[in-house]
């Protein structure tokens, strides 16, 4: 398990994993290290639902019958203007169903580029809410303690980054393992995250103000 409580520390944790006595460890520069915890976070923040990454958003408004996904935005988690939650699909059968079904309360989203898509339209000023999974920023030694998923999971970003570090040192057999320890720990958080949800039950909403079509 991860003891490090500093990038810094971090890095060597990982550096010393890779390499452990090879000869040409001084292959794996500063520079290289960072370009593997680049990819690693990339693909953990793509693979994983937790509470720990998860974040509420009540004032993005429409206009068009588009909202703006927040800048950090990975993936939703739940969306909605006050009453239930709305179903996601995809962005074609959004354009599909708004030209034979106009009128209405919103019951569906696609994410559509950079925004989210409604139907059946919504009124522009209308606020949508709800909780999306966020990806976080990478990690510096500045900003290590107060990112709450490494502090929860520190493992996650050490496998997550030493199963991209094949691109970029011989690491041989160690590679599968690696792979299956990330995707335990991806699978154990996006689970309880399922149980959480499912326990839960329905959840309380403050109802937007809008116009209804």
């Amino acid at each position: 398990m991860s003891r490090a409580t500093t990038y810094t520390g971090f890095l060597v944790e990982l550096q010393r994993l890779i390499t452990g006595d090879e000869a040409n460890a001084s292959n794996l520069t500063s520079e290289t290290l960072e370009s593997i915890m680049a990819f690693g976070q990339r693909k953990l923040y793509r693979d994983v639902r937790s509470r720990h990454n998860e974040v509420a958003f009540s004032s993005l408004a429409v206009s068009g019958n588009l909202a703006t996904i927040p800048a950090d935005w990975e993936a939703t988690s739940v969306i909605h203007f006050g009453e239930h939650a709305l179903i996601p699909k995809p962005e074609d059968w959004v354009r599909d169903y708004l030209q034979s079904n106009a009128a209405g309360d919103c019951m569906y989203f696609a994410e559509a580029g950079g925004s989210f898509y409604f139907a059946p339209e919504v009124a522009d000023g209308t606020f949508v809410q709800g909780r999306y999974f966020a990806r976080l920023d990478d990690l510096t030694d500045d900003n290590i303690a107060a990112n709450a998923l490494y502090q929860a999971e520190p493992d996650l970003f050490l496998y997550a980054a030493l199963s991209e570090s094949a691109e970029f040192f011989p690491i041989g057999a160690r590679l599968q393992l690696w792979e299956a320890k990330y995707q335990r720990i991806v699978d154990r958080l996006n689970s309880a995250k399922d149980r959480a949800a499912y326990s839960a039950g329905r959840i309380q909403r403050q109802a937007s103000t809008r116009l209804i079509g």
